[in-house]
């Protein structure tokens, strides 16, 4: 974009976590920096066993509220953004706990940010002017691994090839449509997300839900953008390899896609996925044995 527009949104930042304690007292400050008085911060405790709550409790002066499981608050001093923090009663894993979130939001739009996310404190006023078009989604962010000097992601590429879908992140990170925002970092009209019914728990515990999402918004005719300028930090220091291991990620990933061909693949392309079928065991074969 080359001009920013007054943004006229208001925001709720989504943050679902796990035994992420170390993690949101490390990032947690960029991502207040960010926010303005009318925004709120929900963080999503999913069962954590790391004492997230008390830390959580006892830096924000949270107290009960009226809604079950949630502890509410303010961040810095008197007008300033709201935190809410609701505890799940059992692990409902990413998507479950995004959706969860997005339930508990009061705001127009969603920022999805993952734990280890360090957002610009100018990051919404490149993300929000979009959403002046009705027609809008999603929009993601530009995602650097340490600096801005370092590996960059945000802009991705989906296709059909040999009978499964196949996903990447694009060669060039310029703004303009994508194939998915990641659930990582991106903001999301709320509205049009409860209206798709969120992420689809099919696909527990993790990996393709936010192609799922972005590729039914897409589907409706909605746009699904990426914004090279709103920039976050994200080191990746909450991934699922402490909980899962590497082969079973992979599994799950596997898993997922097939899930998600099986959910949209057209006749042509299921066939297609048929022939191919043999290909991708033999290929693969090291996940199953």
């Amino acid at each position: 974009m080359t001009e920013l527009e007054l943004p006229t949104k208001t925001v709720s930042i989504v943050i679902p976590t796990y035994n992420g304690k170390h993690l949101l007292q490390k990032h947690l400050p960029a991502v207040i920096a960010c926010m303005r008085p009318t925004d709120e911060l929900i963080i999503v405790n999913d069962c954590s066993a790391d004492q997230t709550l008390e830390y959580l409790s006892n830096e924000y002066a949270l107290s009960e509220s009226d809604e079950k499981n949630v502890l509410t608050g303010t961040v810095g001093k008197s007008n300033s953004p709201v935190m809410k923090v609701i505890s799940t009663e059992e692990n409902v894993r990413f998507a479950g706990a995004c959706n969860l979130g997005v339930l508990l939001a009061s705001k127009d739009v969603i920022f999805l940010l993952n734990n280890d996310v360090s957002p610009k404190s100018n990051v919404l006023d490149f993300l929000l002017p979009y959403f002046d078009d009705a027609e809008c989604f999603a929009v993601g962010c530009k995602e650097f691994e340490q600096n801005e000097d370092g590996e960059v992601s945000g802009r991705n590429n989906l296709w059909f090839e040999r009978g499964r879908f196949i996903h990447s992140k694009a060669r060039q990170m310029t703004s303009g449509e994508t194939a998915w925002v990641s659930g990582g970092s991106g903001l999301f009209d709320k509205d049009k997300w409860i209206l798709l019914g969120g992420f689809d728990k099919r696909f527990y515990p993790a990996y393709w839900e936010d192609i799922d999402l972005s590729f039914r918004a897409r589907k409706k005719g909605w746009k699904v953008l990426f914004e090279e300028q709103a920039v976050v930090f994200h080191k990746h220091e909450s991934t699922n390899l402490d909980v899962f291991g590497q082969t079973r990620i992979d599994t799950m990933s596997l898993k997922n896609g097939t899930k998600f061909l099986l959910k949209h693949v057209t006749f042509h392309q299921y066939l297609l996925y048929l022939l191919w079928k043999p290909y991708w065991f033999f290929k693969l074969s090291h996940l199953w044995f």
